[in-house]
């Protein structure tokens, strides 16, 4: 594949201030795309993003914004685009976690999941799909979870916000598909960076046994996802449209 394949591209990358969103953005500015980075509290982590994007030598720049708020993704399409110049990618990576049971659920828990994990992917594809409709081109590249495809206990919450993102996926790739925009999803599976990493290192039992059910008997690591994003917008893969697919070292396999 070309080093370079996305040369000339424009990109706005949610959920970049650290893990898979810091590597997906620094990856794809390696690979030639001006980045907008979309973070959140944390200002220091996104500011090390941008540095790194704009040490590739492209044109780089973001903002921390409060996803608890759903539009405010939207807000950030815009604001990229406008950085940028236009819109040829939207990464939609924003992201959290609530491993509870049903009962222990709140009111408060239900609608910051689905603001962040759901609905702040609908208002950003629908900003990037209104500059990029009258273009007729561009790609959405939804990160999900295996969790949006098979269910567990105490996950509720999660896999009920990754399968909407899921099922977003494939019915803008119906819509948006005969526009010219291709729109998939990549799902991984446990992946060793962020909350995962705390959440593991917390219960050494635990992380054993989860290791233990992929087959090929590791965590992922960010770069694995954000190598995989590369290729899924390169021009070599340009008839994909509508796929989920998973990177998990094949723990979504049995």
């Amino acid at each position: 594949m070309n080093e370079k394949a996305l040369a000339g591209k424009n990109a706005v990358v949610t959920g970049a201030s650290s893990g898979m969103g810091a590597a997906i953005a620094r990856r794809i500015a390696a690979a030639g795309a001006g980045v907008w980075a979309v973070g959140g509290a944390n200002a220091e982590a996104l500011g090390e993003t941008i540095d790194s994007c704009a040490a590739a030598g492209v044109r780089a720049g973001g903002k921390g914004y409060d996803f608890s708020d759903g539009r405010q993704a939207g807000a950030a399409v815009r604001e990229g685009a406008e950085f940028l110049g236009g819109l040829d990618i939207l990464i939609n990576c924003a992201g959290t976690r609530n491993f509870k049971a049903l009962v222990d659920t709140d009111d408060e828990d239900i609608d910051f999941m689905f603001e962040v994990n759901a609905k702040s992917y609908f208002f950003a594809s629908r900003e990037a799909a209104r500059l990029m409709v009258p273009r007729g081109s561009g790609q959405i590249l939804m990160i999900g979870s295996v969790s949006g495809e098979r269910a567990r206990a105490n996950r509720a919450l999660y896999c009920a916000t990754k399968a909407a993102v899921h099922l977003l996926t494939q019915s803008l790739a119906l819509e948006l598909g005969p526009l010219g925009i291709r729109v998939n999803c990549l799902a991984p599976g446990l992946i060793d960076s962020g909350r995962v990493k705390v959440m593991l290192a917390e219960d050494p039992d635990q992380s054993k046994k989860r290791i233990a059910g992929i087959p090929l008997g590791q965590l992922g690591d960010p770069e694995n996802i954000a190598a995989t994003v590369v290729f899924f917008l390169s021009p070599e893969n340009d008839f994909m449209n509508g796929s989920i697919v998973a990177v998990d070292g094949g723990s979504s396999a049995g």
